[in-house]
């Protein structure tokens, strides 16, 4: 099912049916197409009709939504990735090998993503590996740093979400993000690391991250203000 646009651009709609749910609602998703919600036994016209009663305000939406890009589109565009607490530059170069990896060049200061072919689900493959390598030193610098231990480290690809917290201790990021600013790479960790003493987000919550980041509320505010557009790097038609 296809959303058209007044200006005639065809939008995807893709239709989640869930049991339980009593409302239907639309929106936008990390991939710019129109995300409706609904009741389990509902029918595709009654969600044509919501489409077509809700093609104002959706137009409006998709209009003002952040730019999709490929992640080979990003790194062109800002060639650069955040790991250790510093700001990487970053140059894709093919392989003669046939499987991908990443080296340092210029005394560390760049970080060269060698692939046997330039294409987008290589480099997000090797991408994450980074992110991984480079995002379990940072949580255990951090962890070390406030005395605290953690259980696994995972790093996913998730839709909306940049970390999450389980009660048996296991810390999941997002490999986006090697996309912030040391700052902000490290507020989330700090957030996450925060959850192993508080698995909510109470008062507590809230003044022990304060002591871990008394910057919290300033970077709460900047990564409100970029997330939605870091968190559809990636999700283009290319990536498929």
């Amino acid at each position: 099912m296809n959303f058209t646009t007044t200006a005639g651009e065809s939008v995807p709609v893709n239709i989640r049916r869930r049991k339980g749910t009593k409302h239907l609602r639309l929106s936008i998703g990390q991939r710019n197409q129109v995300v409706a919600s609904v009741p389990w036994h509902t029918s595709d016209r009654t969600v044509v009709n919501l489409i077509d009663e809700q093609r104002q305000w959706l137009e409006g939406q998709l209009s003002s939504a952040p730019k999709v890009y490929s992640l080979i589109q990003w790194l062109a565009k800002y060639p650069h990735l955040t790991a250790s607490g510093d700001v990487f530059d970053v140059r894709i170069e093919p392989s003669v090998k046939r499987s991908a990896d990443y080296i340092f060049d210029q005394g560390g200061a760049v970080l060269v993503l060698r692939l046997p072919r330039i294409e987008e689900r290589y480099l997000r493959a090797l991408v994450c590996q980074f992110a991984k390598d480079a995002l379990v030193c940072r949580v255990a610098y951090h962890s070390k740093c406030l005395g605290l231990k953690f259980g696994s480290l995972s790093v996913r690809d998730q839709s909306s979400r940049w970390g999450s917290c389980s009660a048996r201790r296991g810390i999941s990021l997002n490999w986006r993000l090697l996309l912030l600013s040391p700052a902000l790479q490290d507020y989330i960790i700090l957030h996450e690391l925060a959850h192993l003493s508080e698995m909510n987000h109470s008062k507590r919550f809230w003044s022990l991250l304060d002591h871990y980041d008394p910057l919290r509320v300033v970077h709460e505010a900047e990564l409100d203000q970029i997330s939605a557009k870091l968190m559809r790097v990636g999700r283009s038609a290319l990536d498929s």
